[in-house]
C-alpha cells in the first residue's frame, strides 16, 4: 500500500484516504486458474497477426495469457512445472521461442509459442560449444536477458553435481546463442568473476548486477571467450539487484532490493569514472523495497513489491520524477511481497505487472495497465552570485507544493521537475544568501530556462559567556551553534566566554539558531533562538549535575576485544531483517542533538553487518561524583537486539562501580521485553553501592560464540543523576516525537525541528492542502510567504500543530 494518509484536524473531523494510482488505471486482470500459486516475472510477445500475451511465470506453471481482449484476458494454455515448484521464474524471448529459467533444477524451458497448445517445448540442461568442445551444464538459474542479436545470457546459474561454494560453478554469467539454433542454443563462453544476479545487455556491453558484491559491472562482451570488465560502481546500500541502461546508452538505472533500498541513475559515459546522478525512493521515510526496473524511453517503469507499479520520467536522469504508479498489494511497509515483474513494451502501450500475492496470503496476479502519465514539466537553469555573477554551487532549489528538491552542483546548474502543469512557486536557498522566490508556469513535455541570482547578506560573529547558577563563568564548556544551512562549535576559555570570528570564516547571518551548551558535571542546555547583528552576544547559564545526550564528547570511553560493532557515538541508522526491526533509526526523542551511542551507529550493507562480532564491547562513563547528593538516582535510555544464527544468548549488562566494587544492575538477554526499542531505566544507586565521588556506570555487551551468525546490537543515551526516581524534565521543550515551530506567528518563513523524517504539509482550516515539502534533516526551512494572513495546521508524520501566518 503506497499512500496513507489520516489526519484530524482541530475539532476531530478525520480526513482519510488511500490514494491507489495516480496516471494509471487498471484495464484488467487475471488470476482465475491460479490457486494457490505465487507470481513471479513476466515477459510480453505478439504473433504475427499482432495479437499481444503474457508470458507468466507462477510458482508451478509457466502462463500464457491472451489479450485480445485486455479488459478480461484468458490463458491460453501453460505449462506444468508443479515438478519444478520455485518462487523464481524469469521469462524472456527471442523470435518465437519463450525461454524460462527457474531456481528448481530444470534447466532451460524453451517454448514454442506458435503452437498455442503448449505442446512443443524443450528442457535443455547441457549447451556446447560450436568449435572448441567445450561445454556448460546447469539446472538452476536466477535470472536471463536476451539481446538483439539473440545471445542469451543466463544469470546466476548453478550445477546441483558441484558444492555451492565449488569455483568452477557457473554462477556468474553464461553466454548462449539463441538465434542460430533455438531449440538447442550453443555456448559460446562466460563471465564468471563474480555471482550475478541479473543483468541487461546493448550492443557490446554487458550490464552485470552483483548483489554479492553490493556493485554492478559494465562488461565488454564482443569478445564471448574474453569478456573484459570495462568499470565498476557500488550502489547506495550496496544490494544491487538489476539495471537497465538508458536508450542513448548514456545512463544506467540501478534497483536495490532491501527495505529502504533505492532506484539510482549513474552517468556511465566514462566507465572508468562511473558517477552517481540522483537517487529516489518511491515512499522516502516509509520502509519499502524496490524489485526490478527497465527503460522505456524517457520513462522508467518499476516494480516495487508493497508499493506496485511505479514509473519515473527519466528526461533529467539527475533529476528521476515520480509521475504515475498503481498500487495493486493490500499491505503495507517493507515485505517483499506484491509487485515482481514488470513489461513495458507491447504496441498497445499497455504495462504488464505481475504480483506475487494480492495480499499476504493471496495467490499470483497479473494486471493490466493503461497509461495516463506523460512527460513531467521541467525547469532549468543557473543560479549565480548578483554581486560578482560566480556560480553558486549548493544552492537549495524547491518547487513548493511538491516533493521535488535538489541543489545546484559545482557550476551552478541545477534541473529540477515535477509530474503535473501548472502555476508553482520555486525557492532558492543557500546559507549567506537572501533567499529568492519565483512564480512560474510550467507544462508538461516544456524545459522552462530559468536563471536566478541570490544577493548575499553581511555575515557577523557571535560571542557569549556561559556561567553556573552563581554568575561564575565556566571554562572549556562547549558551545553548539547550528541551524539547517550552518553549523559552528567552540570551546570557552578560562572565564568561560566565548567568540566566533566572522572574519575566520565562522560566521552567522540573521535567522533562528539551536543553541546547544554543556560540560561533564553541569546539565546541558539548549533552545532555539533568533541571531542578528544586533542580539549576537549570548548568556547561558548552566546548572549543576550530571547529564549526557552525547552531543558533546564528554570522555567516555570504549574497551573491549570485539572485531566489529564498537560503541561509537553518531546518529543512529536503523535496520531490520526479514520485517523485524532491529537497530532503532534515531536517538530517544526529548534531548538535544541527533546522536546516541550505538554499537556502531552505521547500518552498513544489511542488518547484522556492524552488530558485535567475536568478542566484547565496553562503553564506561566518565568518573562522576554522588557525594552530595542525597538520594542519588540514574536514568538512562537504552536498547538492545539479539536474534537470528545459532539460538541467540547473548546480552547487554549495565553496572555501576565506585572504582572498587562493580554491580550488575540490569540484565537484558534475547528473552527480554520490548528489544529493539528505546527504553528508560531508572535506579536508586544506594540499592547496589554507597555513594562515592568516584563513581562510573558501564554498559558490557558481547558476541562470545565465534561464527555463532547471532545478531547482537545495543544504544544508549540521555544519561543523567537527579535526587529523585523521578527523571528531570527535559533540557529542552519538546513537545510529542520532539516537534518545535518556529517563529510562531510568522511571515516569511517557518522552521521544523523534529527527527521525523518525511513529507511536511500544511493546510487551512478547510482541510485542503496548501503546501508540501519533504523533510529529510533535523531541521526544516519552509517559505510561507505565498499564504494569506490565518492560522494553519502543518503536520508531520502522525504529528500536528497550529502557526499563525502574519502579513
Amino acid at each position: 500500500m503506497k499512500k496513507l494518509f489520516i489526519f484530524c484536524l482541530l475539532v476531530a473531523f478525520n480526513i482519510q484516504g488511500f490514494s491507489q494510482s495516480l496516471n494509471m488505471s487498471l484495464v484488467g486482470s487475471y488470476q482465475s486458474s491460479w490457486n494457490n500459486s505465487r507470481g513471479s516475472d513476466v515477459w510480453g510477445w505478439v504473433d504475427g497477426i499482432g495479437t499481444e500475451y503474457a508470458l507468466v511465470g507462477l510458482r508451478d506453471r509457466f502462463s500464457v495469457i491472451n489479450l485480445s481482449n485486455p479488459a478480461s484476458p484468458t490463458e491460453e494454455f501453460y505449462i506444468d512445472e508443479s515438478a519444478y515448484q520455485s518462487n523464481w521464474r524469469d521469462v524472456k524471448t527471442f523470435g518465437n521461442y519463450a525461454y524460462i529459467t527457474t531456481e528448481a533444477y530444470e534447466g532451460l524451458l524453451i517454448v514454442d509459442l506458435n503452437d498455442m497448445t503448449g505442446n512443443t517445448f524443450w528442457r535443455v540442461s547441457t549447451f556446447n560449444h560450436p568449435n572448441n568442445g567445450s561445454s556448460v551444464y546447469f539446472l538452476a538459474a536466477r535470472n536471463l536477458y536476451i539481446d538483439e542479436n539473440g545471445i542469451a545470457y543466463i544469470f546466476g546459474a548453478s550445477d546441483p553435481a558441484l558444492p555451492a561454494n565449488d569455483s568452477t560453478q557457473p554462477n556468474g554469467v553464461i553466454f548462449l546463442d539463441v538465434a542460430s539454433n533455438p531449440t538447442n542454443p550453443e555456448y559460446l563462453g562466460g563471465w564468471q568473476d563474480y555471482y550475478t544476479n541479473d543483468g541487461m545487455v546493448r550492443g557490446d556491453t554487458l550490464w552485470a548486477a552483483c548483489m554479492g558484491e553490493g556493485k554492478f559491472f559494465g562488461i565488454d562482451v564482443s569478445n564471448k571467450s574474453n569478456p573484459i570488465v570495462m568499470g565498476q560502481q557500488s550502489s547506495p546500500t550496496g544490494f544491487t539487484n538489476n539495471c537497465w541502461v538508458s536508450d542513448n546508452g548514456d545512463y544506467l538505472f540501478v534497483s536495490e532490493e532491501v527495505t529502504n533500498g533505492y532506484i539510482a541513475s549513474y552517468d556511465v559515459t566514462d566507465l572508468s569514472n562511473i558517477v552517481e546522478v540522483d537517487r529516489v525512493q518511491s515512499t522516502p521515510g516509509i520502509p519499502s523495497s524496490p524489485k526490478n526496473v527497465i527503460v522505456d524511453g524517457n520513462f522508467l517503469i518499476c516494480s516495487y513489491y508493497r508499493d506496485g507499479t511505479v514509473v519515473y520520467d527519466i528526461t533529467f536522469p539527475n533529476s528521476m520524477i515520480e509521475i504515475g504508479y498503481y498500487d495493486s498489494f493490500t499491505g503495507v511497509g517493507s515485505g517483499y511481497d506484491g509487485n515482481w515483474g514488470i513489461y513495458p513494451f507491447l504496441p498497445s502501450n499497455l504495462i504488464l505487472a505481475t504480483d506475487i500475492n494480492t495480499n499476504p496470503t493471496g495467490n499470483g496476479k497479473l494486471n493490466i495497465y493503461d497509461r495516463q502519465f506523460q512527460q513531467g514539466c521541467f525547469v532549468e537553469g543557473t543560479v549565480t552570485d548578483a554581486s560578482n555573477g560566480n556560480p553558486l554551487d549548493g544552492v537549495n532549489v524547491e518547487i513548493l507544493t511538491t516533493q521535488a528538491t535538489t541543489s545546484t552542483n559545482i557550476t551552478g546548474d541545477y534541473a529540477i521537475g515535477t509530474a503535473s502543469s501548472g502555476t508553482y512557486n520555486i525557492v532558492f536557498l543557500k546559507a549567506m544568501y537572501a533567499s529568492d522566490t519565483v512564480s512560474v508556469n510550467l507544462s508538461n513535455g516544456v524545459i522552462l530556462p530559468l536563471n536566478v541570482s541570490l544577493d548575499p547578506v553581511p555575515a557577523f560573529g557571535v560571542s557569549g559567556t556561559v556561567t553556573n547558577s552563581s554568575g561564575t563563568g565556566i571554562s572549556n564548556a562547549e558551545v553548539l551553534i547550528y541551524n539547517s544551512n550552518i553549523s559552528q562549535s567552540v570551546t570557552t576559555d578560562v572565564n568561560g566566554n566565548f567568540s566566533i570570528n566572522s572574519v575566520s570564516g565562522q560566521h552567522f547571518y540573521d535567522d533562528y539558531y539551536e543553541i546547544v551548551v554543556g560540560k561533564w558535571s553541569y546539565r546541558t542546555s539548549c533552545h532555539n533562538e533568533y541571531i542578528s547583528s544586533a542580539t549576537n552576544n549570548l548568556s547561558i547559564t548552566l546548572d549543576y549535575g550530571y547529564y549526557d545526550d552525547f552531543t558533546f564528547d564528554f570522555g567516555w570511553t570504549v574497551s573491549g576485544q570485539a572485531t566489529d560493532g564498537m560503541w561509537g557515538v553518531g546518529d543512529p541508522e536503523g535496520t531490520s531483517s526479514q520485517g523485524t526491526n532491529l537497530n532503532p533509526e534515531d536517538d530517544v526523542n526529548g534531548d538535544c542533538y541527533v546522536n546516541a551511542y550505538v554499537t556502531d551507529p552505521a547500518a552498513g550493507n544489511q542488518a547484522g553487518s556492524n552488530d558485535v562480532d567475536d568478542g566484547d564491547a565496553i562503553l564506561t562513563s566518565p568518573i562522576f561524583d554522588l557525594s552530595s547528593y542525597s538520594t542519588p538516582y540514574i536514568h538512562y535510555y537504552r536498547w538492545f537486539a539479539n536474534a537470528y544464527g545459532n539460538s541467540p544468548d547473548d546480552s547487554l549488562i549495565v553496572r555501576i562501580t565506585d572504582g572498587n566494587s562493580t554491580v550488575d544492575v540490569e540484565v537484558i538477554t534475547a528473552n527480554s521485553p520490548n528489544l529493539s526499542s528505546w527504553q528508560q531505566n531508572s535506579f536508586k544507586v544506594s540499592d547496589y553501592l554507597a555513594p562515592t565521588s568516584s563513581m562510573q556506570i558501564i554498559f558490557y555487551t558481547a558476541d562470545l560464540q565465534s561464527g555463532s551468525n547471532n545478531y547482537v546490537e545495543a544504544g544508549v543515551d540521555k544519561f543523567q543523576v537527579s535526587n529523585s526516581i523521578t527523571p528531570p524534565t527535559s533540557v529542552v521543550d519538546l513537545s510529542e516525537k520532539g516537534f518545535i515551530l518556529y517563529p510562531n506567528p510568522s511571515n516569511n518563513f517557518i522552521v521544523v525541528k523534529s527527527e521525523e523524517i518525511g513529507d511536511v504539509e500544511i493546510y487551512n482550516l478547510l482541510g485542503e492542502k496548501l503546501l508540501e515539502s519533504r523533510k529529510y534533516t533535523l531541521l526544516k526551512e519552509i517559505d510561507i510567504s505565498v499564504l494569506p494572513k490565518g492560522l494553519y495546521i502543518i503536520k508531520l508524520g502522525e504529528i500536528s500543530s497550529k502557526f499563525v501566518k502574519t502579513n
